[in-house]
């Protein structure tokens, strides 16, 4: 097995894209390894250490194992700031990859930030790492009590019935709250929206997940 012992603020990161993305980045990578296949296919610009197919997939977290893996130390929170005009806020989104492209959408329309109900799942998740394409790197995750950063803000809520996004200009100071695709906004979190908003659909689809209602909703708000 690789000879690798993970501490208490360390992680896994999986696959091409996102350990490329680390080894080049300023996070400290504790180690990489590697197989013999995944260096012939892509012959990485970084050292590793040889790991072996059956180890691959004795480590790894993915039904396919990628090849490659780096133990990173997980790097100090910057904190919740709540002085950001415009936050995205999560309710119990579950899925790991539904957060890891929500991340992933976060970096796109240049937030850094998104605060996240403490029972949502970890960003740190390697399913939700590899989903978030490096842009885990730039966007932290904050898990905190959602009524703290609703404070002194417009809260546009996420329903399939509401004022429709479309046209909408948002408050200066104002938070999207997304809820998950299986239960919603839950009860405790939507006693702080004020402005319930949906996306106006002409088909026959029951709903949108997580990750593509947040880009639709994103890209309304934020432009």
């Amino acid at each position: 097995m690789p000879k690798f012992r993970q501490k208490y603020g360390q992680f896994m990161v999986e696959g091409r894209k996102a350990v490329e993305e680390v080894f080049h980045s300023a996070w400290q990578v504790e180690g990489i390894w590697a197989t013999a296949a995944f260096a012939e296919r892509h012959s990485p610009d970084y050292s590793f250490e040889w790991m072996t197919e059956e180890e691959n997939k004795k480590c790894t977290s993915f039904d396919t194992a990628p090849g490659v893996m780096a133990l990173v130390t997980m790097p100090l929170s910057h904190g919740l700031n709540t002085d950001i005009p415009f936050v995205l806020a999560l309710d119990g989104i579950n899925d790991p990859g539904n957060m890891g492209t929500i991340i992933r959408l976060a970096d796109w329309f240049g937030l850094s930030q998104i605060v996240a109900s403490s029972d949502s799942v970890d960003a740190f998740n390697p399913k939700c790492l590899a989903a978030t394409m490096g842009s885990f790197l730039r966007v932290e995750v904050v898990y905190t009590d959602l009524h703290l950063v609703a404070q002194d803000r417009t809260v546009y809520g996420a329903y399939l019935e509401g004022e429709s996004v479309h046209g909408l200009t948002p408050s200066v100071k104002s938070m999207l709250l997304i809820g998950s695709e299986s239960h919603g906004i839950r009860e405790s979190a939507e006693k702080l929206v004020t402005h319930p908003i949906t996306i106006p659909g002409k088909g026959k689809a029951e709903s949108l997940n997580a990750g593509m209602a947040t880009a639709i909703l994103l890209d309304n708000l934020l432009r």
